[in-house]
């Protein structure tokens, strides 16, 4: 025992103690480690294993916002009058521009 009574470093093993650890292991093979590398950290921040635990995400192009009052078919999507209102300007504007052309 170590020092305060607690098991530790300070162990001492007896013969008879490694010939029953033999007995013991006979048949077996003795435990190894199942890590060749031990720097766990960095096979968990490693490309390989994040690949597989963070599949990579769909990267979406952001929509441009268009403005209604200069692209009609975005106002014709918010408001589908705006497309007669908006003939029917255009063909009073020239019914005033023919009439000025005969007036003049």
């Amino acid at each position: 025992l170590a020092p305060g009574g607690h098991v530790g470093r300070f162990c001492f093993w007896t013969e008879t103690a490694f010939q029953a650890l033999g007995d013991f292991y006979s048949s077996e093979t003795l435990p190894r480690d199942m890590l060749k590398n031990a720097d766990l950290t960095r096979i968990i921040i490693s490309d390989e294993i994040q690949r597989v635990v963070r599949p990579p995400k769909d990267q979406r192009k952001t929509a441009i916002k268009k403005n209604p009052l200069m692209n009609i078919n975005v106002m014709v999507r918010l408001n589908p009058y705006a497309k007669i209102a908006k003939r029917a300007a255009t063909l009073a504007m020239l019914k005033r521009a023919k009439a000025r052309a005969v007036a003049s």
